[in-house]
């Protein structure tokens, strides 16, 4: 125990006093603010993010009929104009830059079903969604009105209701939510993990090759065994990251708290001190397993290029939960989500995300820990063997079959 523990420092102290790993612990917090105050700016008037206002033209449309729904664009920095003569004339304005747009408009509006709109950037979708919902209410209307419904009682049948989305907390408690706000809070928290995992298992996995190649090794396995090896290195790097992430969540809370009623947002729905629980006891979970997955990858590694060929399989693993943060939240009890957040490798990104969102019951999280613990101890042991026969050779390029046949050798 004393040779480990003397490891555990010597990496804990190699990896604090690194100079990646103090710039990065210096910006994480300034990171991790800007994303999470993003969502209630990205929430907010377009007039609060600097946006130009937007200029369409609405060719063939009525002046007074225009003159009515200008005021519904204005709040949306939406300007609209009444232009007549031909579409062609309009493709050269369009270009030049004087509109940004233009919207074909028919005489009788109450006798179409679909209006075409002109653009150079077509994925505006927040001018697209304010023109189908203005000027189809106003084509609503004029429905209402030749079918002989009083005018004065159709501002009242074609009022949208108000939509306040709120999520039920287990204590009872109803939080206000939104779709931005829980997307970005989960792609923050996510990234997080991912991009912490993959950077201490390659730190590790790399230490492991260098060690390796510059025979280094020789001489600390002259005084240590294998396992002292594997496991300081996991257990100091563990301390580290745990030491970064401690100061990235407390500078982030305390700025994220001076700053939010400063500017009257809402920053990070759903957090509470449970959540941070579960993102700490997951990166703890994912570290080991992933940190172990690396070293093994490292001591049968030959050189850096040989790493990356062999890590590519783990690294899927990781990228999985990312690119399907969306679905995770919109859809979180579909089959396919819900096992993935059983599934181990994939577990502790996809499982937070269901937790962070209130998906996840509390049996499923009981179940999905034990799977990934006990995926943990596997991991770990057959990471050992590896390590244990692969530290010492050389000389040979390993295919990835053949990093797992070692694990079976005696």
């Amino acid at each position: 125990m004393g040779k480990l523990a003397k490891i555990i420092r010597m990496e804990f102290r190699l990896t604090v006093a690194n100079r990646v790993f103090i710039i990065l612990t210096i910006i994480g917090p300034f990171l991790i603010t800007a994303i999470a105050i993003l969502p209630s700016l990205l929430s907010s008037s377009a007039g609060a993010m600097g946006s130009p206002v937007t200029k369409i033209a609405l060719l063939g449309a009525d002046p007074r009929f225009v003159q009515e729904i200008s005021p519904a664009f204005k709040q949306s920095r939406i300007e609209v104009s009444a232009v007549q003569g031909s579409s062609e004339s309009l493709d050269s304005q369009v270009q030049a830059g004087a509109f940004d747009g233009y919207l074909v408009l028919p005489a009788d509006l109450s006798d179409f079903v679909r209006l075409e709109y002109v653009s150079k950037t077509a994925a505006d979708f927040r001018v697209t969604g304010v023109l189908q919902a203005v000027i189809g209410k106003a084509i609503v209307a004029q429905r209402l009105v030749k079918a002989g419904i009083s005018p004065s009682r159709v501002g009242s049948l074609t009022q949208s209701p108000v939509f306040e989305t709120r999520q039920l907390m287990k204590s009872g408690e109803k939080k206000n939510s939104d779709f931005i706000t829980v997307l970005m809070t989960g792609l923050t928290f996510a990234m997080l993990l991912y991009m912490t995992v993959v950077l201490y298992g390659q730190v590790i996995a790399r230490s492991v090759l260098t060690e390796k190649t510059n025979k280094t090794v020789e001489i600390m396995l002259s005084s240590v065994r294998t396992m002292d090896l594997l496991f300081g290195k996991i257990f100091g790097k563990a301390l580290a990251s745990l030491l970064q992430y401690g100061i990235w969540v407390t500078i982030s809370a305390t700025v994220l708290k001076l700053i939010g009623p400063r500017l009257g947002i809402a920053i990070g729905a759903g957090l509470s001190m449970s959540t941070l629980a579960y993102l700490v006891l997951f990166f703890i979970l994912s570290f080991f397993l992933y940190c172990s997955l690396y070293a093994a990858l490292g001591a049968a590694s030959e050189d850096e290029q040989h790493l990356g060929q062999l890590s590519w399989p783990v690294i899927i693993f990781l990228v999985i939960p990312v690119v399907m943060i969306s679905p995770t939240i919109t859809m979180p009890q579909a089959p396919v989500i819900v096992g993935l957040s059983f599934f181990p490798l994939t577990a502790p990104i996809v499982m937070f995300l269901r937790i962070l969102v209130g998906a996840a019951q509390s049996w499923e999280i009981l179940v999905s820990l034990g799977l990934i613990i006990a995926a943990t101890a596997a991991v770990i042991w057959l990471s050992a063997r590896i390590f244990r026969v692969g530290i010492l050779m050389t000389g040979k390029r390993f295919t990835f079959g053949e990093v797992l046949r070692l694990a079976r050798s005696r």
